[in-house]
């Protein structure tokens, strides 16, 4: 547990610097947009859109039958968290790389780098979060006090997406195949995520083992779990939540012990 430990008393260390690379981050990503920040929430709005008129209107009839909630809901409890993973995977996936000349002029602990990659995802995460409070408002599904664990949820998803991000850039500092094994299994992984379509229709179609294993995915505990306290107001399945948080845990020290491995060999190979 060293290397987890050490990893967090960096990050805090150099906070000063995991501030300004952040700042740096939002501001190169909406760089000569002249929508800027909205498209952080702009993006899984379209996405929104986009599902509903498939599955809603092109899409089998029936298909959304079994959903007990407005499905553009249903679609948006899901996209947010969903774009907030894909994008800081996608990211962090080059992003040693892409500050080679940074690594190799001045020493600092080099995980500031994915982290500050993954916090200005996040900060966009929570913009999206007000919307999504705003449509469901709008929709009349209003929060209940369930609400609160809301934050719980959020804090384990950054977990396990600042664990697979810290792996991920790591690795493909070194073997760039990895770049587009990440880029291949997020698309997999979004159909293996419950976004479009409820988790209970995969209990109902397949045997108990595959559903199991299916939900060992932690975006699908995350999707489920966002789902009971925004939508059904009700406390998060602890048999649902809490392989997830174990699983999030697992993926944060497997990313940090990687990282540190590889830290010292990054400024000679990049």
């Amino acid at each position: 547990m060293v290397g987890p430990i050490q990893l967090i008393t960096d990050l805090v260390r150099y906070r000063e610097l995991l501030y300004s690379l952040t700042v740096k981050e939002l501001k190169v990503r909406y760089k000569n947009a002249v929508l800027g920040f909205l498209w952080a929430i702009l993006t899984p709005l379209l996405m929104m859109v986009v599902l509903t008129v498939v599955f809603r209107y092109i899409g089998p009839r029936g298909f959304t039958a079994g959903i007990e909630h407005p499905f553009s809901i249903f679609l948006l409890c899901a996209l947010i968290p969903w774009t907030f993973f894909a994008h800081s995977l996608s990211s962090c996936t080059g992003v040693l790389i892409g500050n080679a000349d940074l690594i190799k002029k001045v020493y600092f602990p080099r995980e500031v780098i994915p982290a500050s990659t993954v916090l200005a995802a996040f900060i966009n995460y929570l913009l999206s979060l007000i919307v999504l409070f705003a449509f469901l408002i709008g929709f009349r599904q209003w929060p209940t006090l369930w609400v609160l664990a809301l934050p719980l949820i959020v804090l384990v998803q950054a977990i396990f997406v600042l664990g697979i991000c810290l792996m991920v850039s790591s690795l493909n500092a070194f073997y760039r195949d990895v770049a587009y094994i990440a880029e291949t299994s997020l698309m997999v992984w979004f159909y293996a995520t419950p976004i479009f379509y409820p988790h209970t229709m995969v209990a109902e179609n397949t045997g108990s083992l595959f559903f199991r294993l299916y939900m060992l995915n932690p975006m699908a505990a995350i999707v489920i779990s966002m789902r009971n306290v925004l939508l059904d107001g009700r406390c998060p399945d602890i048999l649902v939540i809490l392989p997830a948080v174990l699983i999030s845990i697992a993926f944060f020290v497997a990313g940090a012990i990687i990282f540190r491995k590889q830290e010292p060999l990054l400024a000679d190979h990049l």
